[in-house]
């Protein structure tokens, strides 16, 4: 049976990257998660138009023809759901019961949205850019239809890498992906990336639309009491791949193995403990850590006794962050970013030989293709910035 993505709901699709099938850096377009709120619309790329309004110079129309016309730039990143994982929660909470598989790695090329504010003209008094995509509908909260639509602070919207992505890992976009034209925010969670984009409006005052006032917010404790965060950045995670939970191991050397990420930041370490926190051994990180995007990750677990044990992972970014041990109530179910525990069972009577570098079929070829692509930035930097574009 061929690979497939997991289904979580049918009508609008959401649905997981299989992470036991990952085989290498990127994920494929087939196998990307899919996160929709409403279902797809139906774009006509001859007919359809980019809006850009609001506090500009200029209010323009952009064809697609005339977006593939820009200087393009292309950015390796993750993107995970905010609610990713959200099924392992203690205590249920709404929204889409994730597993672990609603993230997934690509390469995302299309033209900076920077250049395309620039040529509309950024007025005196700017503080965010609106984005609306295509897709409509309701939700049971708000039964009049309305559009998905996102903000980004201007400083975020004007960032290099903040992207209008015609492209995803060098195929034109799809339907369920988002095309003919998506926003693509590396580092932030996916919700902030609006897909079938069809206007961008910059604005004097911060958005609190549906999608980032009735959802996608958390709080935290603040002198004065509680502070509601729009969901943005995304956190410092890591996934066991294998062993899965429950897993019947053996005396010896047993291989852990597993992905990390840390948002806008590169992964610096991953550790793992195999008695349910108590101590902790550093993992071997494999292919490029890089801003913005997963790492891969393993470790040689010597055992020689029989028993029950807890296995645990912990990543820590290169700005310091590190994965917390516990899930905090106040992120309502969003930001699930804690070290979540793999129960296995060593038996006495099974004997493994685990060696460095001889990967199981989950790790086939992810080195040679990391190592392969991992200059692929610096050189479309370099090619960028000369003013070439590619």
């Amino acid at each position: 049976m061929p690979e497939q993505r997991k289904i979580v709901t049918a009508t609008p699709e959401n649905s997981e990257t299989p992470l036991d099938q990952v085989r290498g850096w990127v994920t494929p377009n087939s196998l990307f998660f899919v996160r929709n709120h409403f279902d797809p619309p139906k774009l006509d790329v001859g007919t359809w138009r980019l809006r850009v309004g609001g506090l500009v110079q200029r209010k323009m129309g952009w064809t697609f023809d005339d977006l593939l016309a820009l200087p393009e730039r292309t950015v390796f990143a993750t993107v995970e759901c905010a609610g990713n994982g959200r099924s392992f929660l203690a205590q249920r909470v709404p929204g889409v019961p994730w597993g672990a598989g609603a993230i997934g790695h690509a390469e995302w090329t299309g033209v900076p949205l920077s250049i395309v504010l620039e040529r509309a003209g950024i007025q005196t008094g700017a503080v965010e850019v609106l984005f609306e995509g295509a897709d409509r509908g309701t939700e049971p909260d708000h039964p009049e239809p309305m559009n998905f639509e996102r903000s980004l602070p201007l400083a975020k919207a004007m960032h290099p890498d903040t992207l209008l992505v015609t492209r995803m890992n060098g195929e034109l976009l799809n339907e369920i992906h988002g095309a003919p034209l998506r926003l693509f925010v590396p580092g932030w969670y996916g919700v902030a990336s609006v897909k079938w984009l069809s206007r961008i409006e910059v604005i004097d005052k911060p958005f609190r639309g549906y999608f980032q006032s009735k959802k996608y917010t958390t709080q935290r404790r603040a002198s004065n009491g509680l502070e509601t965060i729009i969901v943005g950045p995304m956190a410092v995670k890591s996934e066991i791949i294998r062993p899965k939970a429950g897993d019947l191991l053996g005396i010896g050397t047993n291989r852990v193995v597993g992905l990390a990420w840390a948002g806008e930041d590169a992964v610096a370490k991953v550790d793992i403990s195999t008695n349910g926190g108590q101590t902790w051994s550093t993992a071997q990180l494999m292919g490029p850590q890089a801003a913005y995007s997963w790492t891969l990750w393993e470790y040689l677990w010597e055992v020689s006794e029989p028993g029950d044990f807890s296995v645990l992972a912990r990543t820590t970014s290169t700005d310091g962050r590190v994965q917390p041990m516990e899930y905090d109530p106040l992120y309502l179910g969003y930001q699930i970013d804690f070290c979540r525990a793999t129960p296995v069972r060593v038996a006495a009577a099974t004997r493994t030989y685990a060696e460095i570098g001889n990967l199981e079929a989950l790790l086939f070829d992810i080195n040679a293709y990391a190592e392969e692509n991992k200059r692929l930035p610096l050189d479309i930097e370099a090619q960028y910035n000369a003013g070439g574009g590619i």
